[in-house]
C-alpha cells in the first residue's frame, strides 16, 4: 500500500495541487496499491517487475524497470535490501484527465524501496529458512 498523500515533488504548492481532486484525490483515494505478478531478472542487478497498480480506484497492469541498490545487515540485527524503479503512466488510464498540455499526458513514477527480511520463528535473529518436518 502507498499513502497517496505522501507524494513529494520537492515543491509544497505543487504537492498540494497533486493531492486534490484534479490528480490523486487523496480525500477519496487515500491509498494506491501495487501487487506484483512476475519478475524477470535481466542481469547486473536489473530486472522487470510486472504487476497491477490501483490508483484512484482504477487497476491497470504496469511494468517497472528495477535496479538493485544494495543489501546488508543493519544495526538492529536485521537484513535489508534496496531497489529503485521507474515506469511511465498514462494519466487518463487512471482517471486523471486534467489538461495540462500535450506533453503532460504521461508521468514518470520513480520508486525507492527498502525491504527488511523477516526473522524466522524457528531461529530468531537469523534469516528465515524453510524447514520440513
Amino acid at each position: 500500500m502507498i499513502d497517496t498523500a505522501s507524494i513529494d515533488s520537492n515543491h509544497a504548492q505543487r504537492d498540494k495541487h497533486l493531492r486534490d481532486e484534479d490528480f490523486l484525490d487523496v480525500g477519496s483515494y487515500p491509498q494506491a496499491r501495487f501487487v506484483s505478478t512476475s519478475f524477470l531478472a535481466l542481469g547486473d542487478g536489473k530486472g522487470l517487475l510486472k504487476g497491477i497498480l490501483t490508483l484512484r480506484g482504477i487497476s491497470r497492469p504496469i511494468t517497472i524497470d528495477v535496479e538493485h541498490v544494495g543489501a546488508g545487515s543493519d544495526p538492529w540485527g536485521g537484513y535489508r535490501r534496496g531497489f529503485t524503479g521507474k515506469t511511465q503512466l498514462v494519466l487518463a488510464d487512471f482517471g486523471i484527465t486534467k489538461y495540462l498540455g500535450a506533453s503532460a499526458k504521461e508521468m514518470e513514477l520513480s520508486l525507492g524501496v527498502e525491504g527488511v527480511r523477516k526473522k524466522s520463528r524457528y531461529s530468531p535473529g537469523k534469516p528465515g529458512r524453510l524447514r520440513i518436518r
